[in-house]
């Protein structure tokens, strides 16, 4: 059995909460640079190719995928109810031929489909051996198909950040994240264990104010935390895509 870090209980009244329709806003910048990255590794398919998601509430990426990119995605989720949003979601948005398929992904029996693309964002991070969960992602995938992985990164100064918020929140960004593979060198390494082609491997974005909350954090973090985000949180340093502030780590494969 695969160890998991998440706790059920949070995300199960993390999507109650939820209002939709949720979509891709490019004007967020975490969305932007993963938007990016996608329609630069992920070719146009007219409708003719399938794509697959794995922890895909609220869906905003299926509908990203279909509405963008002319992909016919599904999508995988563990949680009834973040299957019903991200299914509600979906047909609001128009996206009816999208299946959403409900139970934990590392034991689900999916049914038997290839897929040209197999996308997992914000996924694996929470495993404590996400290599033989990104292998299992691969069964379902075409030879020759696209692998595209992406994760928030909570190192460098985001750790430091993260380590403050923790000490006022409930929910424990550090004890959740599997903060061991958020690097290139992890990325870089699968192609070594797995039958993986690097097509592109990449901090992205800067940093990012929107994956801290704090709300309940002291007075003076909240002042020095508005100074950093005065300081880095601006369109020229996000171009440079800086490891020690970057807040997501994006990763393109071709299935050899």
């Amino acid at each position: 059995m695969i160890e998991t870090l998440t706790d059920k209980t949070y995300w199960e009244d993390y999507w109650k909460a939820i209002q939709i329709p949720v979509l891709v806003n490019e004007s967020f910048s975490n969305d932007r640079v993963i938007a990016e990255f996608l329609k630069a590794h992920v070719k146009d398919s007219s409708g003719r190719k399938t794509a697959l998601e794995i922890g895909c509430a609220p869906g905003k990426w299926m509908i990203f995928l279909a509405q963008i990119l002319h992909y016919l995605p599904d999508g995988v989720e563990y949680l009834h109810t973040a299957v019903e949003k991200t299914r509600e979601n979906l047909a609001m948005e128009g996206v009816t031929t999208a299946s959403v398929f409900e139970g934990d992904f590392c034991t689900l029996i999916l049914p038997e489909k290839s897929y040209d693309l197999v996308l997992a964002l914000g996924f694996i991070e929470h495993f404590t051996d996400p290599v033989t969960v990104i292998e299992r992602m691969l069964h379902p995938l075409k030879p020759g198909g696209t692998v595209i992985l992406g994760i928030p990164k909570f190192t460098g100064i985001n750790r430091w950040l993260a380590s403050e918020v923790d000490k006022t929140q409930d929910y424990q960004l550090l004890a959740h994240h599997n903060l061991s593979i958020m690097n290139k060198k992890f990325f870089e390494n699968l192609s070594h264990n797995l039958p993986l082609r690097p097509l592109a491997i990449d901090y992205v974005g800067g940093f990012e104010p929107a994956l801290f909350n704090i709300s309940r954090t002291t007075l003076w973090f909240r002042i020095l935390f508005r100074g950093i985000s005065l300081l880095l949180d601006n369109p020229l340093l996000r171009t440079l895509g800086l490891e020690w502030y970057a807040g997501y780590i994006m990763a393109a494969y071709e299935k050899r």
